[in-house]
């Protein structure tokens, strides 16, 4: 498990594995819960963004996949949080998520997954922290060229697991 903390946000991730979609969303909950010290109601806004009811003022972020889940939280400011492992990832993905410049790294890297889903999470929390979520890969595209927002790559346990953490 990572665990760390900013003056105004903290967050978790835990590594594990999560077969399925419905033991993923509880693993991502019950993480929030320990970050809040108690269990905690989950709603989802018309965008998909969780946010917690009982409340109002605190800003949540969750994210799983089937090796790890994340949850992020902050009393202060909007957080996106974003989790993936590794997986195969087509080259039409790669191409319709990266810009020119971007899909030049990934080509070059040496290990082209990991570094794609290091953009994808990047990219992904940036579009959670907005309140926007993923809509359409054209915003996938640009999100870090126009992110007003800080972005930090999260240590994790495994090799395999990449996370990323808007504010």
């Amino acid at each position: 498990m990572t665990s760390s903390a900013k003056p105004d946000a903290r967050w978790l991730v835990e590594c594990g594995e999560w077969p399925t979609l419905e033991a993923q969303r509880a693993a991502a909950r019950s993480l929030l819960s320990r970050l809040l010290g108690g269990e905690v109601s989950v709603a989802h806004d018309s965008r998909g963004a969780p946010y917690l009811p009982d409340r109002p003022g605190l800003f949540v972020s969750l994210s799983h996949c089937r090796r790890a889940v994340a949850a992020a939280v902050s009393p202060e400011r909007r957080v996106g949080i974003d989790v993936e492992s590794r997986r195969r990832v087509s080259d039409s993905l790669v191409e319709r998520v990266c810009n020119p410049d971007e899909l030049a790294l990934v080509r070059a890297s040496a290990d082209p997954t990991m570094a794609f889903l290091r953009l994808w999470t990047r990219k992904e929390a940036v579009l959670k922290c907005r309140g926007t979520g993923i809509r359409g890969f054209s915003s996938m595209q640009s999100a870090l060229a126009d992110a007003d927002c800080q972005i930090l790559d999260i240590d994790c346990a495994s090799p395999d697991v990449v996370v990323s953490l808007a504010l």
